[in-house]
């Protein structure tokens, strides 16, 4: 199969285009690169745009937006018609019929092609789509082609920040009783409270839903895991499957599912269909909670960690009695959350993990 057909100094022929990897790539969307080469290659080009123009008309009258097993069904009844015209006329007959050969040949390879490409990029790469198209609403679609983020205002008064090779589908207004978004790519997203009218962002294969709050959404489809990380607020998420039609879910007012707190991340890994919820890689200190004093004398150690908790929203986990008994004399302001609980640790003689998310203290005490 021809590669790069962009980088060819004569302009390609419709036949060249219909069986090359990087053009099916542009009519399908599937790959950033592939389409960002191909609209250069055309841009501003009047032949060029035409022979796309031509291309994709073809491509839409063969029908290759079909499901995998309408194509598997088509490609199977026109490679016995072409083998039949083929055994059972003579060559004259064949010869004035040559047109219709090299047509339904053409068609062969094309659907087959067609067929070879859903299996090779997976069906799954087309939920998005999927679910743009089953919307009960009309949607507004917003793409970001550019090197910079996509500022998007919603009727609610959400933002959201689009990246670059992403895309966002929504409603010009909220009606109803719940808020619904679609993405495939990255974005950062500050949702406006409404606590009656929960916000749900579907993205491929997970759906989260928040009341208000700040949080990102990694979900391309290449990447094998999808990510939501979170500022402030609290989110829930669910596998698509899981709630995708459960109205008991998309109707209520409260947050189940995985909750996900701030300076907490979730991914979702595509091949194992599983959760894992972990700590972000710099957490931050909760910007709406009061200015903590990190200096501390003969304080206990219970205190320092009660004191990041608070001041992070991360759950720590430790035995309360056993480290009251631990006075720890620390100046902890300029230090980042793990630099704190290092040199706290250090001086009590702990150690601590991250689960699931959360951080727990292994210590024996410091009574003698």
């Amino acid at each position: 199969m021809k590669k790069k057909l962009t980088r060819y100094d004569a302009q390609p022929t419709i036949e060249e285009l219909l069986v090359d990897e990087s053009f099916l790539n542009f009519y399908f969307r599937k790959d950033e690169a592939d389409i960002l080469e191909w609209e250069e290659w055309a841009d501003d080009n009047e032949a060029r745009i035409a022979i796309v123009k031509e291309a994709f008309g073809e491509l839409d009258r063969l029908s290759l937006k079909w499901k995998s097993e309408q194509i598997e069904s088509k490609y199977s009844a026109l490679s016995e018609e072409l083998n039949q015209v083929s055994n059972d006329k003579p060559l004259r007959v064949l010869y004035r019929n040559l047109s219709f050969i090299r047509w339904a040949a053409a068609v062969i390879i094309l659907v087959g092609l067609s067929w070879w490409y859903y299996q090779k990029t997976d069906i799954k790469s087309g939920i998005y789509q999927e679910l743009v198209a089953n919307a009960p609403v009309e949607l507004i679609e917003k793409e970001n082609k550019s090197d910079k983020p996509l500022l998007i205002t919603l009727a609610d008064g959400s933002s959201i920040l689009l990246q670059k090779g992403s895309r966002l589908s929504f409603p010009s207004t909220f009606d109803g009783d719940r808020r619904e978004v679609f993405l495939d790519g990255e974005a950062f997203f500050e949702v406006a409270k409404n606590p009656e009218k929960p916000f749900f962002v579907y993205a491929n294969e997970v759906i989260t839903k928040v009341l208000g709050t700040s949080f990102t959404i990694k979900s391309f489809k290449k990447q094998k895991d999808i990510q939501v990380i979170v500022r402030t607020g609290k989110v829930s998420v669910y596998r698509l499957d899981e709630i995708k039609n459960n109205k008991k879910v998309l109707q209520s007012k409260v947050l189940e599912g995985v909750v996900v707190v701030p300076n907490q991340q979730i991914s979702f890994n595509k091949e194992e269909n599983n959760f894992s919820k972990t700590l972000v890689e710099q957490p931050e200190m909760l910007t709406e909670m009061p200015q903590y004093n990190f200096e501390f004398r003969d304080a206990s150690a219970a205190e320092i960690f009660n004191t990041i908790q608070k001041a992070y929203g991360i759950s720590i986990v430790f035995d309360e009695e056993l480290l009251k008994e631990c006075p720890v004399t620390a100046s902890l302001s300029d230090e980042p959350l793990y630099g704190k609980l290092e040199l706290v640790c250090n001086a009590i003689e702990a150690q601590y993990q991250l689960i699931d998310g959360q951080i727990i203290i292994n210590s024996k005490g410091c009574k003698n």
